[in-house]
């Protein structure tokens, strides 16, 4: 309970501080101010296309990165300034991270260095050094580095990181030392890389030393069998396993006998499983039972060990036989904790828990990461094998809207990925496959476009005339031209494309009127003549890379110049931007005059300042690319209201307000009204000499006052008739003070002139008041004639300033007696700047400066003047004083000594230290031990002298035989007294006075019967009686404060 009192009083005293604190002193107030256009170069990183950045949802992820694949890095980098790049560099950075995307360290490689890229040397002014030269080709502004999108190098090779399994943020930073804003210097992306998993199968032929054949198409017109290999190998990123891997083999045509080296029969169709056969391998594991694991027999496919079946197959005895053997992974089984493998309880009722165990068993695949490696095939004939084929096929990317420009991707057929909206290339390449490679065949490919079930496109291809640096003209395939290529373009929409693309033989030879010869045949083959892929294409939004207004200064409706919006926006899908269109609105609607694309200059938005723009009005701009893809910015706009407020009164004064303000309502003055001018007949006018009478009188009053904050400018003018005689306009406040407004008139015509009065900024609306018209010339008022004599200033106790002064001549209303004092430097009136400033009452003619707001041993300049509004008058009091609080010299009594004689103590003493600024010694006593804080504040005693050593002080009248303690201390003259401790002391040893022999009459000192207590026995009778009598008094009171009446009577006790 002792400690609620402070607690109490902490809490009282919070209350009373927060009660009387101004709450918006607690707001703070945060103003985002648009700046102008970018000036000078700016080198910024618009947006990174490669890699791509991964994304992840509940059905997987896609543009993933795989484990060990080599990645270069490629992104569109800009000077988005207006001032030429002549120096730049870049650095590509690897950050780890996780699923939230934070940037984290930087990732190392595996010999622990950071993976971290930097070219110093991209563009300079020396070629021999940097891959630009900016003394031919500087970065100008608005261009991108090398024309677009530019593949990132050092040393002139390109950059390239081969990941490990994570998830990172593959960060592109660009510098350059002239660069203007650095904040759009760099762009990240996240990539995933994950682990894969392969089983790839390879067929080869043998030739007669068991030897494998480059061929894949046999020529066996001279031969009786022919004899391959099978070969199936586990691959992958990390150590992968497969068991019980199933292998469909099929061979075709003319053939007699197709066996494995075995003795398995793999003619027509067959099925084998391939592996080490395996015993005792765990098959199924529980997590916390031991005693439920399982095991069988598994042929299991080792990690990067090759598993080799050779075979041999015996074509018929027919002299055109043909025949073909193939290859293809069907599924395989692995082992480990799948999602397939985990059990769990039922909840039941008043069994609300559920058990999970994440068991370990075997489960069935049917894909792997690579389904390219997982099919081979061969073939083989006694005669010419005829076989064209389709050898890749796949989509370039990369080129402008218009489908200028050059590819910067290329995405293949069964490779995992997105393709992304815009002008693209179909593409495939052709190839001669028959056993004679110097018979030519005629070709075409069919192709088919289709988004989402729909064909949009149809036709037959020979050639690739477009698209590509090097086109291709149609020729036969064979002989000097055993490749081929085709291509269309097309532009890509949202949403999921099915290429496909089929190669077609010419069965019959060419005529005299084909430009190139080539002969007849049928495809013997056509497995390999089709070609399709599947792929979701994405439309990547553009990119608002700044939006400012340009517009400069505050901007006040109807003002002569226009707003100016410009915005910037890249499309990585469209590097041109020609399909970008720009559209502008505010809260009331469109911006009129502003919708309309890149090329039509719809980047800046030029607009009058409109009177529906006046407060907050924030401007948007949407960019919309040529997909329906749109993103839009939003920057503040502020607009100030201008009005220029007009009253006449009947006398025919006028009034015209100039106001600019933050408001909708319109400004106005309410009221200007003539008033009588009798009461202003005689006016003084401070700061002017005199007095003057009012000419004219109005009664001011506007429709709305506005605070500061809310007026951007204003100004005030009152037109008058000449014949009025004006000389000076004044307003009156609602306090009645009289400010000036103007003191000269410019001429409007022959008959009126004008005063007018530019409002200060940072000032309110003038609230309603009176604007006077002084007439008479003004005399200009002049320092007081009073002035300051008989001035002192001199140091008291205390470190305190004591000033004196007399007034000579006669003070007016408007003097002021100012008192000034400034530390360490000397300061003058009026001003006395920073410093402590005091207008004392008229009648004073002294004043102290506390010593609680000296420093001792500081100077402090001390000015008394008498002052008005004009300044100070000549001569004004002056002097200089140092304040003192203390004795200075560090001079201290030692080795004290006391001694007693005759009711006397004798103090001795010696001085220590400089005694010079000593004036007297103190010496202070008490019938108890003090420290230097305890020292008595009263010590009477005390000797003259700074030299003196001695002092007798009269004992106490009444021998106590206490013992007494003592100090001496230094006074100066002022007063100032130091303070010690109690250096030593003596005991009161006089003999007591013994004549009181317990004679009952209570003296002090009496141990008797008769005077115990100090209190004499007849007392004690006297204190019972007054107790009985209060007793009784308070019976009474009590019973007449409710009376028998049944009145309630309230006593004041």
């Amino acid at each position: 309970m002792k400690n609620m009192t402070p607690v109490i009083l902490v809490m009282l005293m919070l209350t009373s501080f927060l009660a009387g604190m101004d709450m918006n002193e607690l707001e703070e107030q945060v103003v985002i101010e648009e700046t102008g256009a970018r000036s000078g170069a700016d080198a910024s990183v618009i947006a990174i296309t490669t890699p791509k950045e991964s994304t992840c949802n509940q059905q997987g992820c896609r543009n993933t990165l795989q484990v060990g694949e080599e990645v270069s890095f490629s992104a569109f980098i800009k000077n988005v300034g207006d001032a030429d790049i002549t120096e730049l560099s870049y650095t590509v950075t690897i950050y780890l991270t996780d699923s939230t995307k934070a940037v984290g360290d930087i990732a190392k490689d595996a010999s622990g260095n950071n993976l971290v890229w930097e070219n110093l040397d991209v563009m300079c002014d020396d070629a021999s050094v940097c891959d630009y030269d900016s003394t031919t080709d500087p970065l100008s502004a608005g261009a991108f580095l090398g024309g677009g999108k530019v593949t990132l190098k050092r040393s002139g090779a390109d950059i390239v990181w081969t990941p490990v399994q994570g998830e990172y943020m593959v960060g592109i930073a660009v510098d350059s030392p002239i660069d203007a804003d650095t904040s759009n210097n760099a762009e990240l992306v996240y990539v995933l890389v994950e682990d894969w998993y392969d089983v790839q199968v390879e067929l080869t032929w043998l030739d007669n030393n068991g030897d494998e054949m480059e061929t894949s198409s046999l020529d066996a017109s001279s031969m009786e069998k022919a004899p391959f290999k099978l070969t199936v190998t586990a691959d992958g990123s990390e150590i992968f396993n497969p068991r019980e891997v199933n292998i469909r083999m099929e061979t075709s045509g003319q053939v007699n006998i197709a066996t494995l080296s075995d003795g398995t029969d793999v003619k027509g169709i067959n099925f084998i499983t391939v592996g080490t056969p395996t015993s005792n391998v765990e098959i199924f594991s529980n997590e916390t039972d031991p005693n439920a694991t399982q095991f069988g027999n598994r042929a299991v496919l080792g990690y990067q060990s090759a598993w080799e079946m050779s075979g041999e197959l015996i074509p018929s005895a027919d002299a055109n036989a043909q025949f073909e053997i193939s290859a293809e992974v069907v599924n395989y089984t692995l082992f480990g904790q799948y999602e397939d493998c985990v059990e769990s309880t039922e909840a039941t009722e008043g069994n609300e828990n559920v058990t999970t165990w994440a068991n370990s068993c075997e489960v069935l695949e049917n894909n792997d990461d690579r389904p390219k490696t997982d099919y081979d095939e061969l073939t083989g004939s006694k005669v010419t094998y005829d076989d064209i084929r389709i050898s890749r096929m796949g989509i370039y990317q990369g080129y402008n809207s218009d489908c200028t420009g050059v590819a910067t991707t290329f995405m293949q057929e069964g490779e995992d990925g997105d393709l992304n909206v815009g002008c693209s290339l179909l593409y495939a390449d052709v190839e001669h496959r028959g056993s004679d490679p110097t018979k030519a065949y005629g070709w075409n490919v069919s192709y088919s476009v289709s988004l989402d079930g729909t064909t949009l496109a149809t036709g037959v291809l020979t050639e690739c005339l477009v698209g590509l640096e090097v086109p291709y003209v149609y020729s036969p395939l064979g002989g000097q031209a055993p490749v081929g290529a085709v291509c269309m373009q097309t532009t890509l929409e949202p949403g999921e494309y099915t290429f496909s693309m089929a190669l077609t033989m010419n069965n019959k030879s060419s005529t005299d009127t084909d430009p190139i010869s080539w002969s007849g045949g049928t495809d013997q083959r056509t497995s390999n003549n089709d070609a399709a892929m599947v792929v979701d294409v994405i439309n990547n939004l553009p990119v608002i890379t700044s939006f400012e207004l340009t517009t400069e200064g505050d901007i006040v409706v109807g003002q002569e110049a226009p707003l100016v919006f410009a915005v910037s926006a890249f499309d990585v899908d469209d590097p041109s931007g020609d399909g970008l269109s720009f559209a502008y609105s505010y809260p009331g609607g469109e911006i009129g005059g502003c919708t309309g694309t890149q090329a039509e200059g719809a980047t800046v938005c030029t607009s009058p300042v409109f009177p529906d723009f006046i407060g907050n009005s924030p401007v948007t701009v949407v960019v919309t690319d040529s997909h329906n893809g749109e993103v839009s910015q939003e920057i503040d706009l502020f607009v100030w209201n201008s009005i220029v407020a007009t009253a006449t009164s009947t006398a025919g004064v006028e009034i015209q307000y100039s106001l600019d303000y933050n408001g909708q309502s319109e400004f106005s003055i309410e009221t200007f009204e003539d008033m009588d001018t009798s009461s202003y007949a005689a006016v003084p006018l401070e700061g002017f000499t005199g007095t003057y009478a009012a000419v004219a009188v109005l009664d001011y009053k506007p429709n709305f006052t506005k605070s500061a904050s809310d007026v951007l400018e204003q100004s005030v003018s009152v037109i008058v008739a000449q014949e009025l005689a004006a000389t000076s306009l004044w307003y009156i406040d609602g306090s009645g003070k009289w400010i000036i407004l103007s003191d000269a008139a410019t001429n409007v015509d022959a008959s009126t002139e004008m005063f007018t009065y530019d409002v200060p900024s940072n000032s309110p609306v003038i609230p309603g008041g009176m604007m006077v018209l002084m007439g008479g010339e003004l005399a200009q008022a002049t320092v007081p004639d009073a002035s300051v004599g008989g001035f002192s200033a001199e140091a008291t106790k205390g470190g305190a300033i004591a000033i004196s002064w007399n007034i000579t001549g006669t003070l007016l209303g408007s003097d002021s007696v100012r008192v000034c004092i400034s530390p360490g430097q000397k300061l003058t009136l009026p001003d006395c700047p920073g410093a402590f400033n005091a207008t004392v009452a008229d009648e004073d003619r002294t004043y102290t400066y506390s010593g609680t707001q000296t420093t001792h041993g500081e100077t402090y300049h001390v000015e008394v003047a008498v002052c008005n509004e004009q300044g100070c008058s000549t001569p004004a009091g002056y002097d200089a004083v140092v304040a003192d609080k203390k004795v200075d010299g560090g001079v201290a009594a030692d080795k004290l000594a006391v001694s007693a004689l005759d009711g006397q103590w004798t103090v001795e003493w010696e001085v220590i230290g400089d005694s010079s600024d000593v004036a007297m010694w103190h010496v202070c006593w008490s019938n108890e031990a003090f420290t230097v804080g305890e020292m008595p504040t009263t010590c009477p005693d005390m000797v003259m002298g700074a030299d003196a050593t001695t002092l007798t002080i009269e004992m106490p009248s009444i021998r106590t035989g206490q013992e007494y303690f003592f100090t001496a201390v230094p006074m100066d003259a002022l007063g100032n007294m130091e303070a010690a401790g109690s250096m030593n002391s003596i005991t009161d040893n006089r003999v007591a006075d013994s004549s009181n022999n317990n004679d009952g009459n209570g003296t002090i000192g009496d141990t008797g019967d008769d005077a115990s207590s100090s209190v004499p026995t007849w007392t004690w009778g006297l204190i019972g009686g007054v107790v009985i009598v209060a007793f009784i008094a308070g019976a009474f009171i009590l019973s007449r404060g409710d009376g028998g009446d049944g009145e309630g009577k309230d006593w004041d006790y």
